[in-house]
């Protein structure tokens, strides 16, 4: 048998074959001295040296000097052995135990600074605003170096200024190059934008996917679904950079029910598609309007002009045969104006002429 530990308390002691049968002897002898045992243990156990066994068996406190008999050796009980062994582990037990809460209670203090400041840590790094409109581009860049699967980007506000774009258009180029997949959500009056159309035409074709919508999406670009840029309430420069879970996948589905709701960006003119299209921004108009919002409220939301919204809302009049915008709101209701989207051009009292231009 193989022996783990030579001292009492430090370990279960297990006795070789050599170190069994000289305790058996020493047992069945009642007492013996070391010598006398040692020339017994080498006439059973020839290959084994009965030096170490004997030695052993002191130190386990299976063998002890005889108070009766001086130089003779008397076997004790392995009960009172164990019981030994388990006091002195129970001491060691107890002094770690002692140690542990000496520990625990020296470092309690520095835990509750740790979590105070790891607290505050989380909080910045979840959710971090900035206002510096060259460090939101910095962030933008990085986060699109750094993107794997796909960036999905919602960008209401009409039609999108001509330098943006092309700023936009090297980091679209790259990111399609890495197999990394685009979906991109504007208003549907940017179909009707020159620049935007331009780039739809570039980065489409690279694997881009571009669909439009009336109204009723925010400003995000969400990268992976680890990581959102938001718009700040009263900041047009600056961003919220969001990395907390819940919040980008909340973000993540309010773009995804937008999505499915779109329609794509057109490869080519379609008039049915236009005439989709005139009719949706003209039905968010008019709700818009329903809800109280002033003409140049619900202008700035479409991403049109003032005059292009007063527009629409002056042919919807023409239409309905209202006399006046709180009539319009009558007929809209009496009408139920909004109880389904039309199908075809004459399936509709807001189907009007497809709108040529944003104005």
């Amino acid at each position: 048998m193989e022996t783990t530990s030579s001292t009492p308390g430090a370990g279960t002691p297990r006795l070789t074959r050599a170190e069994a049968l000289a305790y058996a002897h020493a047992v069945e002898a009642g007492s013996i001295t070391p010598d006398a045992l040692r020339a017994v243990l080498g006439r059973l156990e020839p290959e084994a040296p009965g030096e170490p066994a004997v030695e052993r068996l002191l130190a386990l406190q299976l063998l002890r000097d005889s108070v009766a008999e001086p130089g003779q050796l008397v076997p004790v009980s392995p009960h009172l052995v164990y019981q030994g062994l388990v006091a002195s582990i129970e001491q060691e037990i107890s002094r770690l135990q002692r140690e542990m809460e000496a520990t625990r209670a020296d470092l309690a203090p520095l835990q509750d600074i740790y979590e105070r400041g790891s607290a505050q840590y989380l909080r910045v790094e979840a959710v971090r605003v900035v206002t510096d409109l060259a460090e939101v581009r910095r962030v933008i860049t990085e986060l699109a170096a750094d993107c794997q699967r796909e960036v999905m980007t919602s960008q209401p506000g009409g039609a999108r200024d001509e330098e943006v774009l092309q700023e936009s258009l090297a980091k679209a180029e790259a990111l399609l190059e890495r197999g990394v997949g685009m979906r991109t959500l504007y208003q549907h009056t940017a179909q009707f934008s020159p620049a935007t159309i331009m780039y739809a035409e570039h980065v489409v074709p690279l694997g881009a996917e571009i669909r439009t919508l009336g109204d009723g999406f925010m400003r995000m670009i969400v990268f992976d679904q680890h990581t959102a840029i938001l718009p700040l309430r009263d900041d047009p420069l600056g961003a919220l950079i969001v990395q907390e879970p819940n919040l980008v996948g909340f973000a993540a589905a309010t773009f995804e029910r937008a999505w499915t709701m779109a329609l794509p960006f057109p490869s080519r003119y379609d008039r049915d598609q236009v005439v989709a299209i005139s009719t949706d921004i003209k039905m968010a108009v008019i709700r818009m309007l329903a809800q109280g919002l002033e003409d140049k409220v619900i202008a700035r939301r479409m991403g049109i002009s003032l005059r292009t919204c007063q527009r629409h809302i002056a042919e919807v009049m023409e239409r309905l045969g209202a006399r006046s915008r709180v009539h319009l709101g009558f007929l809209i209701s009496e009408r139920n104006v909004f109880g389904h989207r039309p199908h075809s051009e004459g399936d509709s009292v807001l189907t009007l002429k497809p709108v040529e231009g944003a104005g």
